[in-house]
């Protein structure tokens, strides 16, 4: 079978490209679509063309969004055998990885401890927005976008805390950028976003009556919103983290949380190949062809799925035999129900997020039998004594599992 290659290929090998973009977009099996943009070469806008996007579902592409779907049926049936403090810990875990890897992306440095710091303040931080946001998704609080105004609204969610440190960035228009954004790798100029707020809030609605089609797969029409939202670029800072958190929103609603909660920490690892998806759509040559920008995506999210499988299947035989040596604990300690109890769920808590150990309060909301803090508090003293678990932080109360625990398991 001929390989199927870019436009832009096509013209390097001297074939005639408006041939086979007439037999492309014509096509029967294509999902066209209203949205339109001017290619762009050398970061400028070739206004003297435009294309609208379109998407030819290959077989290649056909079969990524199979393995998507039963690679999710997987992690749903590895992740639903965990108990809840190491499902809850997993999520939070990986959560706030993708958090820093989200940020990481646009250069923005963030460590997970500062995440869980800022989850665990009364006090809001620079990463407050972003934070409540993505605890939105693990709580199944997905966002609906019918008007530009909810978008500006989601925004100043995400950016409000990021704003007050760098109000340069402060939106000046109606609801967007007035002014012109340009985006540069190195010395070079490699897009320029809509040069009007009008123009972007006319796209804006477009790609909202886009969303909401119902004839195009969800795979393929959340990587279509996702490359036309950057190339809107809608305002000066913040177009990429609040682009990736749509996407992983959509996918946590379509496919799984954790399939959601793992884009960005895979595009993370090729980070080239991501700019050089939107790069390459870009191009006056592909005339608004996404099928290779869609096949990246796939794959981005398929490289996720795969290292999450591979980390709970490791965590969970690592939680196995943390709970056969609980069982042990259990007899030669001769702990109670409520110690041995309170003990594994600080195992789960080590094995799954060991950077966000838990407080007291945390912990008195996974065991049932118990109401009051100052009752557990009793349990936890006989465990401090035994060795088992040691306190980390005293105002408020946050402890672990002791090393001996911890060099075991």
């Amino acid at each position: 079978m001929e390989k199927y290659e870019s436009l832009e290929k096509l013209y390097y090998k001297k074939q005639d490209i408006v041939k086979e973009y007439a037999a492309r977009i014509n096509n029967p099996c294509t999902y066209k679509t209203e949205l339109k943009i001017y290619p762009i070469l050398k970061g400028n806008k070739v206004t003297q063309e435009e294309y609208k996007l379109f998407c030819l579902p290959i077989n290649e592409l056909l079969m990524k969004q199979e393995k998507i779907c039963l690679n999710s049926k997987q992690i749903i049936e590895i992740s639903s055998e965990l108990p809840k403090a190491a499902h809850q810990a997993c999520i939070t875990d990986i959560m706030s990885n993708e958090i820093v890897k989200t940020n990481g992306l646009e250069g923005v440095h963030s460590t997970k401890k500062e995440i869980y710091d800022s989850m665990s303040s009364r006090k809001s931080t620079r990463f407050s927005g972003i934070i409540n946001k993505y605890i939105q998704i693990t709580e199944g609080n997905i966002e609906t976008i019918d008007f530009p105004e909810e978008i500006r609204k989601i925004y100043d969610d995400i950016f409000a805390d990021d704003i007050l440190t760098n109000p340069e960035n402060k939106l000046d228009g109606k609801l967007f950028r007035k002014e012109g954004v340009y985006i540069h790798s190195g010395m070079n100029n490699v897009h320029t976003g809509d040069s009007s707020e009008e123009l972007i809030i006319k796209h804006l609605e477009d790609l909202i009556e886009f969303m909401n089609r119902k004839d195009v797969p969800f795979l393929i029409k959340a990587s279509i919103v996702h490359y036309y939202f950057e190339y809107i670029h809608p305002f000066y800072d913040g177009n990429g983290r609040f682009g990736r958190f749509l996407f992983s929103m959509y996918l946590a609603r379509k496919v799984d949380i954790f399939t959601g909660l793992s884009l960005s920490y895979s595009i993370f690892g090729d980070k080239n190949k991501y700019s050089n998806l939107f790069k390459e759509t870009s191009s006056p040559r592909n005339k608004g062809e996404l099928t290779f920008f869609v096949l990246g995506m796939l794959e981005f999210i398929l490289n996720g799925q795969k290292s999450i499988i591979k980390m709970l299947k490791d965590k969970k035989l690592q939680l196995d035999y943390a709970e056969d040596y609980l069982n042990k604990l259990k007899k030669d300690k001769k702990l109670e129900k409520i110690e041995t109890e309170a003990l594994f769920i600080y195992m789960q808590n080590y094995i799954f997020a060991k950077e966000n150990p838990l407080t007291d309060d945390e912990l008195l909301s996974y065991i049932k039998e118990l109401k009051s803090v100052r009752t557990l508090r009793k349990y936890l003293n006989r465990l401090t004594d035994l060795g088992l678990i040691t306190t980390v932080n005293k105002k408020p109360i946050v402890r672990t599992a002791s090393d001996q625990i911890k060099n075991i398991i």
